[in-house]
């Protein structure tokens, strides 16, 4: 009985799992899969489709399709240590650094700091009018070659204005560390996550394949004095990107 794509697709995964196949390593061509598993190579573009989709196969090359690395395990906790300027790696963003401590070549790359008026999905968790004046920072952050987040972080304009935060330049540290830097008294976050479809443009950004899916991230960050001072709006490519949440309460 022939072997459908399927099969070949779990096997092959199976293989990559147990490490016979480490991140960065290639796997045999498509011939000779194809001759591996006496099909056509069709049918095993259709099992490699499958598990690029996945997210543990990377783009085809001669050589073979090369196996993808785990994704970069992002905590809350490497955004709150960036706010400490007497941290080892401070010239690491919050980024940077988890890509750092998992092996990872990181990196975030400014790509517009505009003042603008808060959209309304924005305005709502400053709790402050749709309109008001905010300086927005977007952002890319990859791993490696992968471009794996989109990001766009909103501070205050009153906050902002006349700092390093509404400057072009990338924010030594961070976000975090550059607001505490100028005095503001950093105090908790809140972070909405949800899984959905990317949009046309997101998907292209991200050279998502079809079917995959992203992670939304909202977070709002306050002060001591209970006012939102920042918003974050992520956009994961979710075969990238872990978000990891540690030692929360239960009791």
């Amino acid at each position: 009985m022939s072997i459908g794509y399927r099969e070949i697709a779990a096997q092959l995964r199976a293989a990559i799992e147990s490490g016979q196949y480490p991140p960065g390593s290639q796997l045999p061509t498509e011939h000779h899969l194809a001759a591996q598993y006496g099909v056509s190579r069709e049918t095993v573009r259709r099992a490699l489709a499958t598990l690029k989709a996945a997210g543990l196969l990377t783009s085809a090359t001669k050589q073979g399709t090369t196996v993808a690395r785990p994704p970069v395990r992002l905590e809350l906790a490497h955004y709150a240590g960036s706010a400490d300027p007497a941290r080892p790696g401070r010239e690491l963003g919050p980024w940077e650094t988890a890509c750092a401590e998992q092996g990872v070549a990181g990196r975030a790359e400014v790509v517009d700091v505009a003042v603008v008026p808060a959209p309304p999905a924005v305005a709502a968790r400053f709790g402050a009018a749709a309109g008001t004046g905010l300086v927005r920072r977007t952002r890319r952050m990859y791993a490696g070659d992968d471009l794996a987040q989109l990001q766009s972080s909103y501070v205050l304009e009153e906050i902002a204005a006349g700092t390093p935060l509404a400057g072009e330049g990338k924010l030594v540290g961070g976000l975090y560390a550059a607001m505490a830097a100028i005095g503001v008294d950093l105090a908790d976050a809140t972070e909405e996550v949800a899984a959905r479809l990317p949009t046309a443009a997101e998907q292209d950004a991200l050279g998502l394949p079809d079917a995959a899916w992203v992670l939304e991230t909202w977070r709002a960050t306050r002060d001591r004095d209970g006012r939102v001072v920042e918003v974050l709006h992520s956009v994961s490519d979710a075969r990238r990107v872990a978000r990891v949440y540690g030692a929360l309460p239960i009791g």
